[in-house]
């Protein structure tokens, strides 16, 4: 399964509505709000799915940037494995 750390980048006003909505979403897990932003842990079952989830954290209400810092894809062995409808964004 790919691992992705992110900085999810956003006003500091709007940083509890977007923990939610990060919250909400199925493999994201974020840390403590930082001035920086919030740092988030995604797991998801390809690399395709890790590249529609980051599509997905840069289109939630209130985020200005989700900046990819880490990811993790070496233990990946089968991307022909069809994508859980949960992580499918249109």
């Amino acid at each position: 399964m790919p691992i992705s750390s992110y900085v999810i980048r956003c006003a500091p006003v709007d940083q509890p509505a977007v923990q939610d909505r990060l919250r909400a979403l199925p493999g994201v897990e974020p840390g403590e709000p930082m001035a920086a932003g919030i740092p988030v842990v995604a797991d998801t079952p390809t690399t395709r799915a890790a590249e529609e989830l980051g599509a997905q954290l840069q289109q939630l209400p209130g985020v200005k940037s989700a900046v990819l810092v880490y990811h993790n894809f070496e233990d990946v062995a089968d991307e022909t494995t069809p994508l859980p409808d949960s992580f499918r964004t249109s």
